[in-house]
Parts: structure tokens; sequence; C-alpha cells
């Protein structure tokens, strides 16, 4: 006697579902000898590590540049410097040109001074006083003077007062068109309230 249609139609959809099944067991079994065999290795992230944006810097050297970009748009990174053109006793962050001139700064280690390349003999004082908030200016040169006195962090990367390490030399958050260039403000702050994209400096010796 002959199987109907639909008695032929069942055994069929039974014949699929026993195969899927049967692979599906084959496709486990696989991965659970791939896994014994190799073990998957899942890096560890310090959910605290922060990964810098390295510039492109073509600044001639000396220098000294934050170790972040954050936002420079042409990728030249941030330098110190005098504002506006020529010399300016008031400093801030500016994007590092090619050019060189007046964003270029050396760190004595001897007298503990951040110092004009451009200007001779004009170094960075915290004139306004070793407190959080204040302006940089660039003042004629005094080794004596402890408001111009920075140890650098070879470790942190930071710049610290050297009468207040809690302080440390930073980038402003924000920053602003400046012709062609970008710029920001450059200050004292707290260096456990400053992000590391901020406060990192990469000295760039001759």
């Amino acid at each position: 006697m002959k199987k109907s249609e639909v008695q032929i139609r069942k055994m069929k959809f039974y014949n699929a579902k026993e195969v899927c099944f049967l692979g599906l067991i084959i496709f486990v079994s696989f991965l659970s000898c791939n896994t014994e065999d190799e073990a998957v290795i899942v890096p560890i992230v310090d959910p605290e590590e922060t990964v810098l944006n390295a510039p492109t810097i073509q600044t001639p050297s000396p220098l000294i540049h934050l170790a972040d970009n954050l936002d420079e748009q042409d990728q030249l990174g941030w330098c110190i410097d005098t504002r506006g053109n020529g010399f300016s006793d008031i400093l801030h962050l500016h994007s590092c040109k090619a050019s060189g001139g007046d964003v270029q700064f050396i760190y004595n280690e001897e007298t503990l001074q951040i110092c004009s390349v451009e200007f001779a003999d004009f170094c960075i004082e915290m004139s306004e006083g070793i407190l959080e908030g204040m302006g940089l200016s660039l003042i004629e040169s005094n080794t004596d003077s402890p408001n111009q006195k920075f140890v650098y962090n070879e470790d942190t990367g930071e710049f610290n007062p050297e009468e207040d390490t809690s302080l440390c030399i930073a980038a402003g958050e924000t920053s602003a068109a400046a012709g062609i260039y970008m710029s920001r403000s450059l200050t004292l702050e707290l260096s456990s309230e400053t992000e590391e994209s901020l406060k990192k400096w990469i000295i760039v010796a001759d």
C-alpha cells in the first residue's frame, strides 16, 4: 500500500529536523574541542588608562609640546607660545608652527626654568602667584626666583611648581581659532583634577 502524500511530506520534514539537530551537535562539539586546545585570551584594559592622540610635530627642536594633539585641526600639536605677533609677556597654548620661533621653549634642568628660544633670557614665571587658575607670564630670567622654578616629572610628563607640586601647567579645556591656527589657555591647575591629555608634556631637545 503506497504512503499518502501527506505522510511523505511529514517524513521529509522530520528527516530535515533530524539533520539540522545533528549538525548543531557536531558544531557545538567542534567549538568545545577548539576551546580546550586553544584558550581564548581576552586582553585586560585598565579603564583609567588614557590613550593619547600623538600629534605630527613639524616644529624644529628644541621645543616643549603637549603629548596629546587634542582637537588641533591639522594634527600640528600644541606648543607654549607668546600671545599675538612678536614679543608678549602673556603666554598661552598655540598650534605648533613649522616655522618655529615664539613657540620654541627649552627646559633647564639645573635652574628648573622653562625659557624662550626666540626671546633670549626670558623665562616662564608664575607672576600672579603659585595658585590654582593663575596664568603664566614671560619675564626676564631670574634664577633665584621661586616663581620661575618648575620640576619636570618624567613619569607623568607634568611640570609642577617646585614650591607646590600639587599644581601643574595645564592646557585649557576648550580651543579657539587663531587665524589659520588654534589656541588654548595655559594655567596652573590641580594635578589631581586635570586630565592627562591636558597636562602631559614632551621635551624635545636639540
